[in-house]
């Protein structure tokens, strides 16, 4: 008779840790994940197994994991892939709770390693292991302190939680995060996924009380899987926005897919609208994911779902580009009402615009707070349901002089109170994105986004009405 399984909250909150293939050698991923648990401050044991020697990082070893002297609620097999089978077994002999698998050769080989791997979950679930990969490259949980991710790599902390079938782009999403001063709760690596799915991960970390936002790259799952996930979650009343990256647009994606992780997937087109009012978000390029994550994290959804927003811009190229990016994006721009237009032009010049997108037209060159004064007289309007702000917000002290900084500095702070006062979502395009700014960094901490992509902003801001939809759907 089999064994209940163990629930993800067991397996990810372990008290003892063993890596079966730790190493000695620097550039192994036994000895990156070795370093990096003992490292960062997880509380219970930690077991070592290597047949071959006697010491790794001044701990000694042990030569498989039926050696150890105490339990192992995790154990991670990170072993040559003829070792991987009785390594298991092993596993199963000490009463292992999850292994996380990062050794390769499956089924993304092919039948002969798919049968393999099945074989070896079958085993598992006999006994409720539950098994995270296989071709993985590990898990960070923060809350619990387990870090046994393959690379040396700066894990900044914030309330994303991320899972992926990628390794590399998870790695490409902490880069991302460690620039924008954003970061994770939870980094779910979980590779073939033979075991431990998306939908499973999504569901643990609704349910994680640091978590405010779940962010994943899949490569296939079926769209009703999700919407089951996302109204179980809303009925439990931890709901919790999710955006993924969905691979398998094209042929060569799906036969890329099946050679990566032995994903069996079919062409889901970029028009493809499963996904419509499920409360996940699907985006379509990898550079989305994240900045769309943090947005769904720091702002609130527009009000009853609706995508209607003003756009206030410092230059007319600008104001252009944002209109065209925020139609393409499925956001609407109107034409302001009377009343909000004559508001908008007591605070700009004469030869500035006020219809939609709004054009400061040299406002900000004589005072940058001018954008949180026209933001707010927007945020008024019951027609507008958010702002976009872009241009060059942060770059007015480099550009005209240093006494404008104080100035950006209280529009930032102003920005701010302003989302906490109208529970509308604000959003900032600037080229001086990248740059080392005051001003912008006030932003990040009264969780005002500001990216440098005028499509990328647009992208986060149609992100913020299709959750806002989800919601209004359920009221």
């Amino acid at each position: 008779m089999s064994r209940t399984p163990y629930s993800l909250e067991e397996v990810f909150q372990p008290r003892s840790v063993a890596i079966l293939g730790a190493s000695r050698a620097p550039q192994k991923w036994g000895h990156v994940a070795a370093k990096q648990l003992m490292q960062g401050g997880f509380p219970g044991d930690i077991y070592l197994i290597n047949p071959g020697v006697s010491e790794i990082l001044g701990r000694p070893t042990y030569p498989n994991i039926q050696a150890v002297p105490g339990p192992v609620d995790l154990a991670v097999i990170a072993t040559s892939f003829p070792h991987v089978p009785q390594a298991v077994d092993d596993c199963i002999a000490h009463g292992v709770k999850g292994i996380v698998m990062i050794t390769a050769g499956f089924s993304e080989t092919g039948p002969e390693g798919g049968a393999l791997e099945q074989e070896l979950v079958a085993r598992c679930r006999e006994h409720g292991i539950r098994i995270i990969g296989s071709n993985c490259m590990g898990l960070y949980v923060r809350r619990s302190n387990v870090n046994v991710l393959g690379m040396v790599f700066p894990l900044p902390a914030g309330p994303i939680g991320l899972v992926s079938q990628s390794g590399n782009l998870g790695m490409y999403f902490f880069a991302q995060a460690y620039l924008d001063g954003l970061g994770f709760t939870t980094f779910l690596s979980v590779g073939n996924a033979v075991d431990v799915s998306f939908p499973e991960c999504m569901q643990y970390l609704a349910n994680d009380p640091e978590t405010t936002v779940i962010a994943g790259y899949v490569e296939a799952i079926q769209a009703d899987t999700l919407r089951q996930v996302t109204a179980a979650m809303y009925e439990r009343g931890c709901y919790k926005p999710a955006v993924i990256l969905l691979s398998g647009a094209t042929e060569v994606g799906v036969r890329a897919a099946l050679a990566h992780t032995g994903t069996q997937a079919t062409v889901r087109p970029d028009t493809d609208t499963s996904l419509a009012r499920s409360g996940v978000v699907r985006v379509l390029r990898s550079d989305e994911l994240f900045p769309v994550a943090q947005a769904l994290a720091q702002q609130p959804p527009t009000p009853q779902g609706r995508g209607r927003i003003a756009i206030i811009g410092d230059g007319g190229g600008s104001s252009v580009a944002s209109g065209d990016a925020a139609i393409r994006a499925g956001l609407e721009v109107p034409i302001l009402k009377a009343t909000t237009q004559q508001a908008l032009r007591a605070l700009m010049p004469n030869r500035a615009t006020s219809t939609n997108p709004v054009d400061v037209a040299g406002a900000a060159d004589e005072d940058p707070l001018s954008f949180a004064h026209l933001t707010e007289v927007c945020l008024k309007d019951p027609d507008v349901d958010g702002v976009i702000i872009t241009g060059l917000f942060g770059g007015y002290r480099q550009l005209l002089s240093e006494e404008f900084g104080p100035r950006e500095e209280a529009a930032a702070r102003m920005l701010g109170a302003l989302v906490r006062q109208y529970n509308k979502p604000v959003l900032v395009q600037t080229i001086y994105a990248r740059h080392d700014i005051p001003a912008l960094r006030l932003l990040q901490e009264e969780n005002v986004p500001y990216y440098e992509s005028v499509e990328i902003t647009c992208r986060a801001m149609a992100a913020l009405a299709e959750i806002g939809q989800f919601l209004a759907d359920r009221k």
